[in-house]
C-alpha cells in the first residue's frame, strides 16, 4: 500500500468506464483500517481499537494493556510497520506510533489477544455467500520486532469455522457501507480472552483469497464473476 493515492485514483478513473464489483468508494473506504471503528460502532465485534492521527495527543499510558499492545499504521499491507509490545514496553510502542505519526501516518493501537498464537482465521465469501476459510499461525511471534521481510500467512492451511465465526463474519459483512454485496471478501478473525471471534481485518481489496488451498475456491470465484456480469 506504499501507492495507495495512485491506486484509488485508479479504482476511481476504473469505476467511470466499467463496473467495479467491490465499488471505488467501498474500496477507499476498505484502504484504511480505521474502518474498523466504523463496523464496531454498527455493532460487529472488533478488536478493540484506537486510532491515533497526526496532531492527537498521546502518551506512554495510551500504550500499556494487559497483555501488552500490537501498533501498526493505518493504511497497510502483510503487516508492514508493525509489532507488538510486552506489559511495561509502553515507551517502545508509542516510540513506534511517534514514528509513524512525524510520517504524516495515522497509527492505530490494539490490545494483544494471546490467542491469536492458537491461529488467525480467515473466511472468505463470495457475493456473500461462505465458500473457505483458512487458518494461519500468528505474525506477531517476537515482541519489539517490526519485520517487514516476515511472511505474511505462515501456516496457512484449511479451517471449518465454527457458527461463531461464521455469524461475526456474517455480521461484519452486513455492515458494510455500500448498497451493493462485495462480489468478493475475506473476513479475517481472531479469539477474545472468552474464546469469541473479533474481527481483526475486513478485506475487500486483498489480492490473497487462498484460493490455492480449497480445491474448488476458484470455481466459486469464477461462478460469482459470471452471475455479476450476467445481471450487469
Amino acid at each position: 500500500m506504499g501507492r495507495i493515492d495512485e491506486f484509488l485514483a485508479w479504482a476511481e478513473a476504473t469505476a467511470r468506464v466499467t463496473r467495479l464489483w467491490n465499488p471505488a468508494p467501498l474500496v477507499r473506504w476498505n484502504s484504511d483500517k480505521s474502518y474498523l471503528l466504523d463496523l464496531a460502532g454498527r455493532g460487529v465485534p472488533v478488536v478493540p481499537t484506537r486510532c491515533i492521527a497526526p496532531g492527537d495527543s498521546c502518551g506512554e499510558e495510551d500504550f500499556e494493556g494487559t497483555h501488552g499492545v500490537v501498533v501498526k499504521p493505518s493504511v497497510s499491507a502483510g503487516a508492514r510497520d508493525t509489532a507488538r509490545y510486552e506489559p511495561g514496553r509502553g515507551a517502545d510502542a508509542e516510540r513506534h506510533a511517534r514514528m509513524l505519526l512525524g510520517q504524516g501516518r495515522t497509527a492505530m493501537v490494539q490490545p494483544y489477544l494471546p490467542l491469536v498464537e492458537e491461529g488467525e482465521r480467515a473466511l472468505v465469501f463470495f457475493a456473500g455467500t461462505f465458500s473457505h476459510a483458512i487458518r494461519k499461525q500468528a505474525l506477531l511471534t517476537e515482541p519489539g520486532e517490526m519485520d517487514n521481510a516476515r511472511v505474511a500467512h505462515p501456516g496457512a492451511a484449511l479451517h471449518t469455522p465454527t457458527e461463531a465465526e461464521l455469524r461475526t463474519a456474517r455480521a461484519a459483512l452486513a455492515a458494510v457501507p455500500s448498497p451493493d454485496e462485495p462480489l468478493f471478501a475475506r473476513v479475517d478473525l481472531v479469539l477474545d480472552e472468552a474464546r469469541e471471534p473479533v474481527l481483526i481485518e475486513l478485506e475487500l481489496i486483498e489480492p490473497n483469497l487462498f484460493l490455492g488451498l480449497d480445491p474448488r475456491g476458484a470455481d466459486r470465484l469464477a461462478l460469482a464473476v459470471a452471475a455479476a456480469a450476467r445481471e450487469a
